[in-house]
């Protein structure tokens, strides 16, 4: 999996868990009447339905202000998103050429330590050679090991501090708004947008960059 599919696997991880919640929240149960027409539109048969006729208790049905926004918009609209990925490539720019210039390094010396004439050479000068190709090895995977730690921190405080950053403004936002449920979804993913007046996306991206900004005039 490349460094970008994780990124947008760990953005998504609450649009996949919230199906079931809405779905609760917005199932009603459809008249007899109005099944008919939808399955008679789609060529099955309509009668008869006993199984479709689920009584339904509406006198404790909770009731509840429900909000959603689209995370695939806050994904390619927040600037902290961009940046925070456009800084851990870097990096990975940065450490993959320090690589290549060690491992050019050591190819040179390995190919000079493989051309010598060893055949006078004594027990101790053949064992400090290959001594000196198994320490240029284990230093090639050491650095190779510690870039991709450095990128793995790197990723998992980029994801803490968006995430943070997501459930604080939200928190904020909802001070005002009121909504007793405020979802992420994604245009390919699990829920059904029934009414898009509901959508808050616009007022989502808008207040994250405005806070993204202010945060980085502030450490400035």
């Amino acid at each position: 999996m490349s460094k970008r599919s994780l990124l947008i696997l760990l953005l998504f991880w609450n649009a996949l868990l919230s199906g079931a919640v809405i779905w609760s929240l917005t199932r009603a149960r459809i008249p007899e009447r109005q099944l008919k027409e939808r399955l008679t539109a789609i060529g099955d048969p309509v009668d008869p339905l006993p199984a479709l006729a689920v009584e339904v208790d509406t006198m404790h049905r909770p009731e509840g202000r429900i909000a959603f926004f689209f995370m695939d918009s806050v994904q390619a609209r927040y600037e902290l998103v961009k940046e925070s990925a456009d800084r851990v490539r870097s990096e990975g720019q940065r450490l993959e050429g320090n690589l290549q210039q060690e491992m050019a390094k050591a190819q040179a010396r390995y190919n000079e330590l493989m051309s010598k004439d060893h055949t006078y050479s004594t027990q101790a000068e053949l064992k400090a050679d290959q001594d000196e190709l198994e320490k240029l090895g284990d230093k090639i995977q050491e650095m190779r090991s510690n870039s991709q730690d450095r990128l793995d921190r790197m990723q998992t405080d980029m994801l803490r501090d968006i995430s943070g950053q997501i459930k604080g403004f939200l928190g904020k936002y909802n001070e005002t708004a009121k909504y007793d449920y405020i979802f992420s979804i994604q245009d390919a993913g699990q829920i059904w947008v029934g009414n898009k007046g509901l959508d808050i996306t616009p007022a989502v991206v808008a207040g994250l960059n405005a806070q993204h900004r202010a945060r980085k005039s502030g450490a400035k």
